[in-house]
């Protein structure tokens, strides 16, 4: 079936480690502190006034000994089952009543349906990931299947049955049935019989490891331990799929693809490759999919396998993969969205062998990379209530390098997410973010670009502009060795505004990456965002 896209300072991050810690408690710490602000009520004492809807929901949060907390003032988005869902996961868990679960179990189930600090009302629904993480630093995904605001299902399991519940502490989307809190990792889902040889080609090829593992641990600069979390996309095919183009094993696929008896964990191996090229490196819902550079209508995505890319188009009814020219050659979409503790699924109807997609716009944002992704909480969220920065250090990135002036310099390199009072800040950069670099005088920062087809190419620089009374952030562009502009001013005397400024024509003669280094000339404030590299016919 074919899928259409329906279109904070040090105060603050304490406050968001106190908070986390009173959701992850077994401990309702707001036991003896609840209150209803103006006249309205909280989220709780609102649920616990509609037992005929949530009375088994309102057990399940004092089992959790989160019914108090839910009280407070804060902000809370909660997605409520009616008391028929809850008899469902009950009966489905084998237990008889509330009371069989246990303090934990019920903590972390409600935790499970909370995403705090933020109000998302149906407005801000789109088909995937909801921005926003939940309590359990997990996404809740959102899909619209046919029939109307009747037929919208969060993880696409529970339909929503109201919507935009406001209470004084936040919002209550009130849905059929309980979420089962999401363990699978993305090798768990493929494991379902459907996929069995695409599972034991990621098993052959060496991929399930990763595709199996939702943190990976890490040291702080101090040399505390750390967790990353990385996040992939991947393109599944079914069996099914398989048995149209005569493939019925693992022996027939490798086969086919001039595989047989190599070695399949190498990456120049053409089934490695094939492998690789179903795997994005970060997670790419849906609706995130459909997310074209302005005035496009299709776009490559960079795979896991080196230098090849898949082409996402607006087709009939929705977005394909690897459109030809005329469209009439086009990979669908069989099911989207399948959520994932490490990532998301979709499935596609072709065995979607490696091809090679034509120029197109390429919108080369410089946050976009998995180990930036890995390292921000707030990636790209939409809903901050307070601006976020994350500041790295060498060790935190490999897509990243750079050689500040003195090498010992801090703070050189920051990651800002703007919240929506920020204006300009928040509505002019590419999804709410950018970098914020500061090397000294002759210092650099150097990156790859994402794989970009052979071609010619006109080169512009977007970035936001902050105002000074004289010339500041100063620097020169240099791409793959050659210098591509010499100076550039990146500050202006009247506003903090966008701007941008066309850096020049390349051409280039393979499909690859590029490396791009910037040259700090004054040692000030650099402010990056995107650059965008159109094709010159």
């Amino acid at each position: 079936m074919k899928k259409n896209l329906i279109p904070l300072s040090k105060i603050v991050l304490l406050f968001i480690g106190f908070f986390s810690i009173i959701l992850s408690s077994c401990k309702d710490d707001f036991e003896h502190n609840t209150y209803s602000a103006y006249e309205d009520l909280p989220m709780a004492i609102y649920l616990k006034n509609q037992p005929e809807k949530y009375s088994l929901w309102v057990k399940v949060l004092e089992k959790a000994d989160l019914y108090n907390t839910l009280n407070i003032n804060t902000i809370y988005t909660l997605f409520a089952p009616v008391n028929e869902g809850v008899e469902r996961y009950l009966k489905k868990m084998s237990l008889t009543s509330v009371d069989q679960m246990t303090k934990d179990d019920a903590n972390y189930l409600v935790r499970y349906h909370l995403v705090p600090n933020v109000s998302i009302d149906l407005g801000q629904f789109q088909s995937g990931a909801i921005s926003d993480l939940n309590a359990t630093d997990d996404n809740l995904f959102v899909e619209f299947k046919e029939g109307g605001l009747d037929q919208i299902y969060l993880n696409g399991l529970s339909r929503f049955n109201a919507f935009d519940i406001k209470v004084t502490n936040g919002i209550i989307h009130s849905i059929d049935d309980v979420l089962e809190p999401l363990t699978a990792t993305v090798l768990d889902r493929l494991k379902d019989q459907k996929y069995s040889l695409f599972y034991d080609l990621a098993v052959a090829t060496g991929y399930d490891e990763r595709l199996n593992t939702v943190y990976t641990a890490g040291t702080d600069p101090d040399g505390h331990p750390i967790q990353q979390r990385f996040r992939y996309t991947a393109f599944a095919v079914s069996d099914d799929v398989y048995l149209k183009e005569g493939i019925h094993t693992l022996a027939e696929l490798l086969n086919k693809l001039g595989a047989s008896g190599s070695d399949l964990k190498s990456t120049s191996n053409p089934a490695n490759r094939y492998m690789a090229y179903h795997l994005l490196a970060q997670q790419r819902s849906f609706a995130d999919l459909g997310k074209f550079p302005a005035g496009a209508t299709k776009m490559n995505l960079e795979t896991m396998a080196q230098y090849e890319l898949i082409k996402i188009s607006e087709g009939g009814d929705g977005l394909v993969i690897n459109a030809t020219g005329d469209a009439g050659s086009a990979i669908q979409f069989n099911e989207i969205n399948i959520p994932c503790k490490n990532g998301v699924i979709h499935e596609v109807d072709s065995w979607m062998p490696i091809f090679v997609p034509e120029q197109v716009k390429v919108v080369w944002e410089f946050t976009d990379y998995p180990d930036i992704a890995a390292n921000v909480i707030q990636y790209r969220n939409p809903s901050l209530g307070a601006q976020y920065n994350k500041t790295f250090v060498a060790a935190d990135l490999t897509s990243i390098v750079w050689r500040a002036q003195p090498e010992t310099k801090s703070n050189v390199l920051i990651y800002r997410n703007n919240r929506s009072a920020d204006g300009i800040w928040y509505t002019g950069p590419l999804n709410y973010d950018h970098l914020r670099v500061e090397l000294g005088e002759s210092g650099w920062i150097q990156m790859q670009s994402p794989t970009i087809v052979k071609g010619k190419y006109k080169v512009k620089l977007t970035w936001p502009s902050t105002k000074y009374a004289s010339n500041t952030g100063i620097c020169a562009f240099v791409l793959d060795n050659e210098m591509l502009y010499p100076r550039l001013v990146m500050s202006n005397t009247s506003s903090d505004k966008i701007m941008s400024q066309d850096l020049g024509t390349v051409e280039f003669n393979e499909t690859t990456n590029h490396t791009l280094r910037i040259l700090s000339l004054d040692g000030k404030l650099l402010t990056l965002d995107y650059i965008q590299f159109e094709p010159i016919n």
